[in-house]
């Protein structure tokens, strides 16, 4: 099976950005026969957050533009974003570490099975 994770990153490197922030999110593709990974893309979006202030249409635009992805993970999110995406079926990460190293932690977990990844697949 084969997963989209949406990476909240300024640069393709680490996981930098908190998910109201963020400009980039970068895609991987995450394969769980193979326990492989890659980086597939990105997309560019406007922040939903201002200044600590936040709209609940500007988070349902953000994730309208990430709506093949079954996982979120970023620097930081709050608990009213959490909330909100997790209500989508997307599971959220806060992970502040390089790219790389949060890919790997997420194959290693098998996260995709701990969180019951059921939607947004594609074989």
């Amino acid at each position: 099976m084969i997963y989209k994770i949406a990476l909240a990153s300024s640069d393709g490197e680490r996981i930098d950005s908190h998910f109201g922030a963020a400009e980039r999110f970068y895609i991987a593709e995450l394969d769980t026969e193979k326990e492989d990974c890659e980086i597939t893309g990105y997309i560019d979006v406007r922040p939903p957050c201002s200044g600590g202030w936040h709209e609940v249409s500007k988070f349902e635009t953000v994730l309208e533009q990430l709506n093949d992805v079954s996982a979120i993970v970023a620097q930081r999110v709050g608990p009213g974003a959490k909330k909100f995406i997790e209500e989508t079926g997307k599971s959220v990460y806060q992970i502040p570490l390089e790219t790389e190293q949060a890919l790997c932690l997420l194959i290693e977990e098998k996260q995709w099975e701990v969180d019951k990844w059921r939607s947004h697949t594609k074989n």
